[in-house]
């Protein structure tokens, strides 16, 4: 069962921050989950809101703000550090020459960010990014069909934060290739069913024993954690 560092090493340092995704390498994470957003001028960053209000020390919509704007902001304010707010390309050369895998999940359940898809593609293809390391989420399965229209070879994957009737067929009507379910959604029986149709399973996100014991006990593919050295060292008793 891999081990995806969800927004980084977020227990211990500041989400989607540079030193939460060095930390996930060092801890030996299988791969990265990040939160995708579009800047007013058309750069893709690294935040999980839609606002800058919750995990930085400035305040409104990412949509409204510029690159430049945005880097003046201090994404690491709550740990009492000094992080800018990170951009994919950032992410991307920090990742080059590893085969950790990077899940993007693309935040356009709230602001659409329209052109989002095209520009995630192609700026993957300008990276040379090999697509059988990429993972596109998103709680809006417009996109993630969107996103296989355009990249066939690229896994998509929906987000599930409730119980959803038929998801085998719903998946095929999206074009989805696997399932990111809340970790209290699923029943052993639902995530047996899934995988005797060979659909991939990665619940988010686990925080604590009887959640981990439940992946494990279901044989689940990968699992998302706010704390890579905590999960292997329960996994390993």
């Amino acid at each position: 069962m891999k081990l995806f560092a969800h927004r980084g090493v977020m227990a211990l340092l500041p989400e989607n921050t540079m030193s939460a995704f060095e930390l996930a390498l060092t801890s030996g994470a299988d791969g990265i989950e990040t939160d995708v957003h579009l800047t007013k001028d058309g750069e893709l960053v690294l935040i999980h809101d839609e606002t800058l209000d919750r995990t930085t020390d400035g305040y409104g919509a990412i949509s409204q703000h510029t690159l430049s704007e945005l880097k003046q902001f201090n994404a690491g304010v709550r740990f009492g550090m000094n992080e800018p707010i990170p951009t994919l390309d950032e992410l991307l050369m920090l990742l080059k020459g590893t085969d950790k895998i990077l899940n993007l999940e693309v935040k356009t359940d709230v602001e659409r960010y329209e052109g989002i898809e095209a520009l995630l593609i192609e700026k993957l293809r300008m990276h040379n990014v090999d697509s059988e390391r990429i993972i596109f989420s998103s709680f809006n399965h417009m996109t993630v069909h969107h996103l296989k229209k355009l990249s066939p070879s690229t896994e998509g994957a929906i987000l599930l934060s409730q119980p959803l009737y038929d998801v085998a067929g719903y998946m095929k009507q999206v074009g989805a290739d696997s399932i990111h379910p809340h970790i209290d959604v699923m029943t052993d029986k639902e995530i047996s069913s899934l995988q005797s149709q060979n659909i991939s399973i990665r619940p988010y996100t686990i925080k604590n024993s009887r959640q981990l014991d439940k992946c494990v006990r279901n044989g689940v593919d990968a699992v998302f954690v706010n704390d890579i050295e905590w999960a292997r060292a329960r996994l390993t008793l």
